[in-house]
């Protein structure tokens, strides 16, 4: 039998059934992936070890380099020990220097009861005993800070430069131990592109450079110098 045309009619626009999945809320879902086998985690953890030997090997001569020029003027941070002091006149001695500056801060510690009230002075008598002529010694001595020392010392070095006139534009900085990278960028910040800043790190006092790591001194030294040159570098700006 065919079907009236009327009921064809209501057949054909019949809406087809419609379902609506409930919506959930998760915070994790199914994940299917790789994981290391044992063997995995052995190369893995290798690759570690050999990266934190190398760090340790490589870290303390890129915080102690040894950049030119070595000439012009020789400039001390007058906190270093007599040791490297006695090394740093012999170079002076030796060397091409029209001028030897001590630069630093006051003294923080016992200032009241000794007769030089900043580093730079008494590094500056140092000199002196040691037998370098007191007219070649400039002594720079910067404001007392807490923060930011050694780029306040290179700012106090570049006012005593133009206080004093010197046209010479060659600065050797002498500094030990891993202070010396973060020293020299620092200088070269405060003094500007139109001087040359070379480094020389005379050994640290109370540790072999070489084997910093097995001594406390030198794991504060050098990890602290480490972070200091980052924020330096990256984060520090005049």
């Amino acid at each position: 039998m065919s079907t009236p045309p009327h009921k064809k009619f209501l057949v054909s626009r019949t809406p087809f059934p419609c379902y609506i999945r409930p919506m959930k809320f998760t915070i994790t879902k199914e994940y299917t992936g790789r994981k290391l086998t044992w063997l995995g985690r052995l190369l893995v953890l290798i690759v570690i070890v050999a990266a934190f030997i190398g760090l340790m090997a490589n870290l303390y001569p890129f915080l102690a380099p040894d950049k030119p020029p070595h000439k012009g003027l020789m400039v001390i941070e007058g906190w270093i020990h007599d040791f490297a002091l006695d090394e740093a006149v012999q170079m002076y001695k030796s060397g091409n220097y029209s001028k030897i500056i001590c630069t630093g801060v006051p003294i923080e510690t016992g200032s009241y009861i000794q007769a030089f009230k900043s580093y730079p002075e008494m590094t500056t008598a140092r000199l002196v005993e040691m037998g370098i002529d007191p007219a070649d010694i400039i002594t720079a001595i910067s404001e007392e800070t807490n923060k930011d020392r050694t780029y306040v010392a290179a700012t106090a070095l570049r006012q005593y430069i133009m206080a004093y006139n010197i046209g010479e534009t060659n600065v050797h900085l002498i500094t030990t131990g891993p202070h010396g990278r973060r020293s020299c960028l620092l200088f070269q910040k405060a003094l500007g592109d139109d001087y040359h800043v070379g480094v020389t790190c005379l050994d640290d006092f109370g540790y072999e450079p070489d084997r910093w790591y097995a001594y406390s001194e030198g794991v504060r030294k050098v990890l602290g110098e480490f972070i200091a040159y980052t924020y330096a570098k990256f984060f520090f700006y005049p």
